[in-house]
């Protein structure tokens, strides 16, 4: 039976009693019944459809049309079924043998080898006595309400194939050869038959066309935060506190946006470069964004490969005091501040040099900070109630609190993993199956890693993940993680670090074509399609479930960790 159930929207009671008689036949269970089988191209109608097309090996196929009415009249040519007032110049049988005709073309047409298959057709009546006799329609052609009650359904449907062939034989139909239809159709020629009028099939969604709806779904979600900053409009200093994938960084980028349109002088901070390029192409023309460390280097007037760049303290202890007197000597204030990811930014060596940056400081400028001040300081950033309170007490903290990025499975793992009990008060995205379950594996040496890292990439790109939208994360640096071992073919021109050196510091490619690898620490902010992250190594301290709960959340569809067989029953 296929559908193996009936819609139990069906009208019609007699189809439905024909379906569960059909489906209790246990006398014939190789035959093949389609319910209510469409007919696009129909010989004399824009369309049709089949109450049952029944596929029976070594007999044929009936087409059986099915009527529920409890009575039946005729009159002037004309058929009106129960109470209807309305009649109809087609018969059942007329109805049957057009459609059937219908269908035996396009099989013939298709498959040639077929045009010997019985194709015949009928009409059920399981609520009329039926005996009328005309040469429209041969008495064998109707199964009517006394038929149906004394045989079982396939009894009767076997019979009308069997005088069809005799029928068909003695008529010497052109397209009928009774010696070599003689076990036609075969069980194999069914299975054609069935598959090409009702196939079984499976069409995935592109990966394209997956990743185009994610990001539209995320960043419908994203917009929907904007409500926080509606809801903060008239507080010229706002921190925005929320843990990872709740919209942060886009959120931020709108307030510059927003600040921009109203007339204001933006400055766009963050403290990743990496981060820091993304928001620099994001941003272009409505904010000056860069990192806290390279808008301290340009307000302190160091040049480009500057010895200073390699003095010992020189990026948290020398050019904060550098910026500061640069500052002071050449003011240059924006008339807002927004800060990206500010957990690592509010820390107590930067302070001045934002206060200075900003037209009427951080007491009384107009400022926005994003950040998560719980899960992802993993600097020695300011504690957030003080410097609220070193505020004079006018600024607000707005809590963010439904992730936009995350699939449910992957923002559960990241929490247990982090260690962070409650999560999120929602998780807006929806699980979609196999493709949102994060995969964990496990290693006990470098070898091992090395070859689950291979096989995750090599699925991954499987799945149609293109090297770029995959992005390789570790708790160590770029020189010791496991993909920066893998320097053999095809890795040596797939992989490629995402830092290289620059004449500042390190410089970040988000455009190089590769699947990068990186640190987490240097990703924060970022997201990634397929994020694969590795080394994992333990979880006992606080550092190690943060970078875990940073790395894992990065993913916006698909998270592999590779761990030490050591966390096997803490992951699983």
């Amino acid at each position: 039976m296929i559908p193996p159930t009936i819609d139990p929207k069906t009208p019609s009671p007699g189809e439905r009693l024909v379906f569960d008689r059909l489906a209790a036949d246990q006398a014939h269970p190789d035959w093949i019944v389609l319910h209510s089988q469409d007919v696009a191209r129909h010989r004399s109608q824009m369309e049709g459809e089949i109450d049952f097309l029944i596929i029976a090996p070594g007999l044929g196929v009936l087409v059986l049309e099915v009527k529920g009415a409890r009575s039946l009249s005729r009159k002037d040519g004309l058929w009106f079924w129960g109470r209807s007032t309305k009649g109809t110049a087609r018969s059942p049988f007329n109805q049957a043998s057009e459609a059937m005709h219908s269908v035996r073309d396009r099989v013939v047409k298709r498959h040639g080898y077929l045009k010997n298959v019985l194709f015949w057709s009928a009409a059920c009546l399981p609520f009329i006595r039926f005996a009328d006799q005309s040469e429209e329609w041969e008495p064998w052609q109707v199964i009517d309400k006394t038929k149906f009650d004394q045989q079982p359904i396939g009894e009767c449907i076997e019979s009308v194939l069997q005088q069809a062939r005799e029928r068909a034989a003695e008529l010497r139909l052109p397209w009928f050869k009774a010696a070599a239809a003689a076990a036609e159709p075969t069980p194999r020629q069914c299975d054609e038959i069935k598959q090409m009028l009702r196939p079984d099939y499976e069409i995935p969604e592109s990966p394209k066309a997956r990743s185009k709806r994610i990001d539209a779904e995320i960043l419908r979600y994203t917009e929907a935060e904007f409500r926080a900053l509606d809801a903060m409009r008239v507080m010229p200093r706002v921190v925005f506190d929320g843990p990872a994938g709740t919209g942060k960084t886009l959120l931020a980028l709108e307030a510059a946006r927003r600040g921009r349109a109203a007339g204001r002088r933006v400055l766009l901070l963050c403290y990743n470069h990496a981060l820091a390029e993304w928001l620099r192409e994001q941003a272009a023309g409505f904010a000056d964004s860069t990192t806290i460390s390279d808008h301290m280097v340009r307000v302190a007037g160091i040049p480009a490969g500057s010895p200073l760049f390699k003095a010992d303290g020189f990026w948290d202890k020398l050019l904060p005091q550098l910026a500061f007197d640069g500052l002071i000597e050449h003011p240059n204030t924006h008339d807002e501040l927004i800060v990206d990811e500010a957990q690592d930014v509010l820390r107590s060596q930067f302070l001045d040099v934002l206060d200075l940056s900003l037209d009427g400081g951080l007491r009384e400028g107009c400022w926005h900070m994003f950040g998560d001040f719980v899960h992802q300081a993993i600097y020695d950033s300011v504690d957030l109630d003080g410097f609220c309170c070193d505020q004079g007490g006018a600024c607000a903290v707005y809590e963010l609190d439904e992730n936009c990025r995350n699939s449910p499975a992957v923002a559960a793992l990241a929490c247990a993993g982090g260690g962070i009990a409650g999560g999120y008060a929602s998780v807006l995205r929806a699980d979609e199956g196999e493709s949102d379950q994060p995969e964990v594996h496990f290693w006990r040496s470098t070898e091992q890693q090395q070859e689950l890292l291979c096989a995750a990439l090599e699925d991954l790109r499987a799945a149609g993940f293109k090297g770029p939208q995959v992005t390789i994360l570790s708790t160590r640096n770029d020189t010791v993680c496991v993909a920066s071992t893998l320097t053999e073919q095809p890795w040596n021109d797939r992989l490629a670090p995402l830092a290289r050196p620059g004449p500042n510091g390190r410089v970040f490619d988000l455009h190089s074509g590769k699947t990068c690898y990186v640190t987490v620490h240097s990703f924060k902010g970022l997201e990634s399609r397929a994020v694969v992250l590795t080394d994992i190594e333990g979880l006992s301290t606080p550092l190690e479930r943060d970078l875990f709960y940073i790395g894992a959340t990065r993913a916006k569809q698909r998270l592999i960790v590779l761990a030490h067989e050591s966390l096997r029953g803490t992951l699983q």
